[in-house]
């Protein structure tokens, strides 16, 4: 009996590291620049936070490192999520769930051309 529930401590045990490490990549840096221009060029904080909130996303923390505005945000059905922001318009270039707003924003266009 102890063996066994020796083994199951070991996999949760497990199981809880690699969900830490899962974590811990997720929250690192986008790995590459979300602009090339220089960070004269660069909104403010607070104006890349209006244009973040003004897309849904309730913000819990942000900054500007390696030319990209990193947000920790929470979305529209509670969901937190991270997103990188070129700093530069305040457009989102990856995280969260930009793939859809991006969708979103190219149906509005098309339906702007009818």
């Amino acid at each position: 009996m102890k063996g066994t529930q020796m083994r199951k401590l070991t996999v949760l045990a497990s199981i809880a590291a690699l969900a830490g490490g899962v974590g811990a990549a997720q929250a690192e840096s986008l790995g590459r620049p979300c602009t090339d221009k220089p960070a004269q060029a660069y909104l403010s904080l607070d104006a890349l936070k209006a244009k973040v909130t003004e897309q849904g996303y309730q913000i819990r923390d942000a900054e500007i490192k390696k030319a990209c505005g990193e947000f920790y945000v929470i979305d529209k059905t509670g969901k937190k999520g991270e997103l990188f922001v070129d700093p530069t318009t305040g457009v989102i270039v990856a995280g969260g769930d930009a793939s859809g707003v991006a969708k979103e924003a190219g149906k509005s266009a098309e339906k702007d051309d009818d």
